[in-house]
């Protein structure tokens, strides 16, 4: 397959998981959180970053790796996903030689070398669709953290919409994770 087709089958995948990103951002409030089944939005993101733990996805998700995962995201963080490989690969078709965006490291989370556990998940009393998730990474030197998944209801399910990076270390990850996806 030829990188035009790739770069032409990921657009049509950005527009159909439906450009909604920005106006769904602001704080990732709930739509209709009686209308959400079964998980609370703390369950969700604990689910979800319990899969990020098991696949351990480096860099952008692969497709096997979105099987998984994608259920788990809103459609506003699937297109940002979608539209940061349209922006990987036209990297890499400009520069073949170049390292591109989102190539390497954890996505999902503040450490580059992903989590090796995740310790807890517990909603902000001010805000209860923003979810702190403390995880450690188990390696040379123990690292522990908290990340905050921005979730949303979405088709009765509480997906995670953003992930706030927050990372204190020196060369940690920062900010929203789709504010780094739809950059450029």
């Amino acid at each position: 397959m030829t990188i035009a087709r790739i770069t032409l089958a990921l657009v049509v995948s950005l527009a159909a998981a439906g450009c909604q990103q920005m106006a769904a951002r602001g704080n990732a409030v709930a739509t209709a959180p009686a209308a959400c089944a079964g998980a609370s939005p703390v369950d969700a993101a604990e689910t979800f970053f319990r899969q990020v733990v098991t696949l351990n996805p480096r860099g952008l998700p692969s497709a096997e790796a979105m099987r998984t995962l994608g259920p788990l995201l809103s459609s506003g963080m699937q297109a940002s996903i979608a539209h940061a490989r349209v922006r990987q690969q036209a990297e890499i078709a400009a520069s073949p030689d170049d390292k591109p965006s989102f190539i390497e490291g954890s996505l999902f989370t503040s450490l580059f070398e992903g989590p090796t556990a995740v310790l807890s998940a517990e909603a902000d009393p001010a805000a209860p669709t923003r979810v702190a998730v403390g995880m450690r990474y188990a390696g040379e030197a123990e690292t522990r953290w908290r990340d905050h998944a921005l979730m949303r209801c979405e088709n009765a399910q509480w997906r995670v919409d953003d992930v706030e990076l927050g990372g204190d270390w020196e060369f940690a990850s920062g900010g929203r994770l789709r504010d780094a996806l739809d950059a450029r």
